[in-house]
């Protein structure tokens, strides 16, 4: 989120940590959950999680605050975790012919499928980019801010692509739990013994997404 949007280098906040799970040495952990375009690789593959996990997030969100486009997402849900897996993205020239290859040289490095060769907290706050080592990188970096006209553009078009999503997955969780316990369209889930709430969060509580 933009804290002040009327200045010439807005402050950015990052929200919506509700799905976080503190990682614990020794413990394994996986998940499926989060926001598809922003998911690492091993979320989708359903592996073992780290902090590189969110470093490839810090690596889209660097993309999309750089150029107002989203570098893996596709025309549905299933599209875009494929062109992550693939870590299929480009730097097209219509979005990043203002930045500087310094700035992309900070994303290649955090959009790494292997884990271990992704840059590390330490790595990623002495890139160059994040901490210049002389007046050159520092004039570089200053060449690179927020592209706000082409994120309000794009924003629209993500906005349509997630509410249809969320949509697209309620019809399915709807029809599965249907199938599951055997119930017509016209029954009443609380009389089976289930809660709406869970189906209130997941399809009604997006509403303000629905353009």
């Amino acid at each position: 989120m933009l804290l002040d949007k009327n200045i010439p280098i807005p402050h950015i906040k990052l929200i919506d940590f509700g799905l976080a799970h503190e990682i614990e040495d020794g413990v394994e952990f996986k998940s499926i959950f989060g926001t598809p375009e922003f998911v690492a690789p091993e979320i989708v593959n359903y592996e073992p999680l780290g902090l590189e996990a969110d470093m490839w997030s810090i690596g889209v969100i660097t993309y999309i605050l750089l150029s107002g486009a989203s570098p893996f997402l596709g025309d549905t849900k299933q599209e875009t975790l494929a062109n992550i897996t693939a870590v299929s993205y480009d730097f097209d020239e219509e979005f990043f012919s203002q930045t500087s290859e310094l700035a992309k040289d900070f994303i290649r490095k955090l959009l790494v499928k292997e884990t271990r060769k992704r840059l590390t907290i330490q790595e990623a706050l002495s890139h160059p980019w994040i901490t210049p080592v002389d007046n050159q990188q520092a004039m570089v970096r200053r060449e690179s801010v927020v592209n706000l006209e082409n994120f309000k553009r794009q924003y629209v078009r993500r906005r349509w692509k997630l509410s249809f999503s969320i949509v697209s997955l309620c019809n399915h969780l709807t029809r599965s739990l249907m199938k599951k316990v055997h119930l017509r369209p016209d029954e009443d889930l609380v009389g089976k013994g289930y809660h709406l709430s869970l189906w209130s969060g997941l399809c009604g509580g997006h509403k303000g997404h629905q353009t």
